[in-house]
């Protein structure tokens, strides 16, 4: 890096540039310099900017203009640079640059191929193939972007271990889903699904003791019910103590419980799963759906009780991820 002192001018040349991505503290620092005012760090800044593209800049600063040489190899795109630098020099809010003037050229050549005129709290002003104010041409709409550093600003939003572990359980919702039927559950392959079956039928069992004084179908229909609202009290109780990242991981456990649910409803008819207490145990929903009429309706309903369980499940996991951002 090199910088000419003259009269009026204060020039910077930092070529290349790329290493920057891969220090983002040190790149942090080089912003805050340049939001100070420092000149040799906003030059560096419009490197970084345009070095994923392979643009080199030279930086000349004069009283309140800022002239931005690019050069590359191939031709830079006036569109996509403009875009790249315009973007970081807003976001350094500096009040003492207010007109930019862009140009980019082919590596050789002695004069630019385009030449860009911007002011900061504008659009850009004009775009003509020489510095001559004549010939203007009609501005183009910038083209969209995505850089390293969009990516990394975007994912510095989340707390690591809450977008961790709530990506985790939207994966197993994906993958898992499809494993509660019955034969899923006959078949015992899936290692998380038992387990939190295990977890869900504490809960299934107390729910039809504190119900066994309300007559024989809520006593029936307590088991399941309760498996549903203990982690449905939970999620209450989080979002009413304003814990809504709890309240959405206990959300999804919820959802998870209406899946359980779902392949015991399923089962009614054909009463395949095996009951605690042996096989001569009622059936809990081949009762409650006899009961109702809708013993035959057995699939349908179980069905529906899934698609609640996975619409539930979706608005979790979006929910959780929302919450798991860093200042909220």
């Amino acid at each position: 890096m090199t910088a000419l002192i003259g009269n009026n001018a204060f020039k910077v040349m930092v070529p290349g540039g790329a290493d920057w991505m891969t220090q983002p503290d040190r790149l942090q620092t080089i912003k805050q310099r340049a939001k100070q005012g420092d000149r040799v760090a906003i030059a560096q800044l419009i490197n970084y900017a345009v070095a994923h593209k392979e643009i080199a800049a030279t930086v000349a600063f004069s009283a309140n203009h800022l002239e931005i040489n690019l050069e590359a190899p191939v031709m830079p795109d006036r569109q996509i640079a403009t875009t790249l630098i315009q973007r970081e020099l807003i976001s350094l809010r500096q009040a003492t640059i207010t007109t930019v003037t862009i140009s980019g050229r082919q590596t050789g050549a002695e004069q630019p191929a385009w030449v860009q005129e911007l002011q900061l709290s504008a659009e850009p002003l004009s775009n003509s193939p020489q510095r001559s104010p004549v010939g203007k041409h009609p501005r183009r709409k910038a083209s969209f972007t995505l850089t390293f550093s969009d990516v990394r600003r975007f994912l510095a939003q989340f707390n690591p271990f809450k977008a961790g572990f709530i990506g985790l359980l939207s994966l197993y919702a994906v993958f898992g889903a499809s494993n509660y039927t019955v034969d899923g559950f006959l078949d015992g392959s899936d290692r998380i699904m038992m387990f939190l079956h295990g977890v869900n039928l504490i809960f299934h069992e107390a729910g039809h003791t504190i119900l066994s004084g309300f007559g024989q179908f809520l006593h029936i229909l307590g088991g399941s019910l309760m498996q549903i609202m203990v982690p449905a009290g939970i999620a209450g109780y989080f979002m009413v103590t304003r814990q809504p990242y709890a309240g959405a991981i206990a959300l999804c456990w919820m959802a998870q419980s209406l899946w359980d649910v779902s392949i015991y409803i399923k089962d009614a008819q054909e009463r395949s799963l095996p009951l605690l207490g042996g096989e001569g145990v009622l059936h809990d929903w081949h009762f409650l759906l006899l009961d109702l009429h809708l013993l035959a309706q057995a699939q349908l309903v179980g069905s529906l009780t899934f698609f609640l369980g996975s619409v539930l499940y979706l608005i979790a996991s979006a929910g959780g991820l929302y919450y798991s951002r860093q200042k909220l």
